[in-house]
């Protein structure tokens, strides 16, 4: 008996040893997306979170909030982030100054801000020689103030501009009459209209106010992380125009900026309904760009770029296009 034991119990032991070793699911990757305070300029990434986006690319995104976008992109070109959701301007200005960055969508195609006057104004002409903001003093989002109240009959250099970087403060300082003017984004601007406030102006063309910025030598070696942070916002980007999603969008809005559910749903019949802001596919137009360029240069304020325009020194398709 045992000479018949033994040769299959050394065969079991064999066998057992040059078995493969159980597959280990591997492991997510961590990517550190810079970004600015929680708002409606990044409810895709709350979509891409919320509905497990990011988990089907295998990545885990840790979210680090900065105090301005310059900080933001200065972030991403030093590699102290991997990515980051930064303002079009900003990206604009250190991809031709140099900085080793690139977009690699856009997460507004067109922008999401209001202007919005203070109590008792009730037409933009009275914005003349006013004080208004529109978060920082200077840069895109101020310059597109500037060029809203010009086409609106305004001389832009009457204006006194302050800095309130956080739109909450912005809607505080719109009702005690710190100043009479602001760009506002959702939901805040919903809040500044129901305390009696008037929508003024809204930019509707293309215009790239947040793209996704990858860090350059980060994305060439961590290529499947890279792409995979994009078409997770690609396919939240997809899921917010289905109708079907609706309801589900604005309580990801509500819950993310811990704002009221009418509030945000007041939110979504303005940027993906009526504006359409949210770039569909997530992708960035020459037009969405040039437009940034151009407001610039008709104010004559700090153009966001003096060369000539080519969206490949900016934006790489490559990783929207991938599987």
């Amino acid at each position: 008996m045992r000479s018949v034991l033994r040769p299959l119990i050394l065969g079991l032991v064999l066998a057992i040893a040059i078995a493969p070793a159980p597959v280990r699911a591997q492991q997510p990757t961590e990517v550190r997306v810079a970004m600015l305070a929680p708002s409606a300029l990044l409810w895709l990434h709350a979509i891409a979170r919320d509905q497990g986006f990011y988990a089907e690319r295998n990545i885990v995104v840790k979210d680090l909030v900065a105090s301005s976008s310059p900080t933001l992109l200065q972030a991403v070109s030093s590699g102290s982030v991997e990515a980051g959701i930064s303002l079009g301007d900003v990206v604009i200005r250190a991809i031709d100054q140099g900085a080793p960055v690139v977009m690699s969508g856009a997460v507004l195609g067109k922008t999401i801000l209001r202007l919005v006057g203070g109590t008792g104004v009730t037409a933009a002409k009275q914005l003349e020689g006013a004080t208004v903001t529109a978060g920082a003093v200077e840069g895109g989002t101020a310059n597109l103030l500037r060029f809203q109240l010009q086409r609106l009959g305004v001389d832009p250099r009457s204006l006194k501009m302050v800095a309130l970087t956080n739109s909450r403060d912005r809607v505080v300082a719109l009702g005690n009459g710190q100043v009479q003017g602001a760009l506002l984004i959702a939901p805040f601007d919903t809040l500044a209209v129901r305390q009696g406030m008037k929508v003024l102006d809204v930019y509707t063309d293309p215009y790239v106010q947040t793209p996704l910025v990858l860090n350059k030598p980060w994305a060439e070696k961590n290529r499947e992380a890279a792409i995979g942070l994009t078409k997770a916002m690609q396919k939240a980007a997809v899921w917010i125009y289905d109708p079907a999603n609706r309801d589900k969008a604005i309580d990801i809005l509500a819950a993310f900026t811990k704002t009221d559910r009418d509030i945000c749903a007041d939110s979504y019949k303005f940027i993906v309904e009526e504006q359409q802001a949210i770039a569909r596919n997530l992708e960035v137009t020459a037009a969405g760009l040039e437009n940034i360029i151009k407001i610039d240069q008709a104010i004559g304020a700090n153009p966001a770029s003096s060369k000539p325009f080519d969206l490949s020194r900016y934006f790489d398709p490559a990783y929207l296009a991938a599987k």
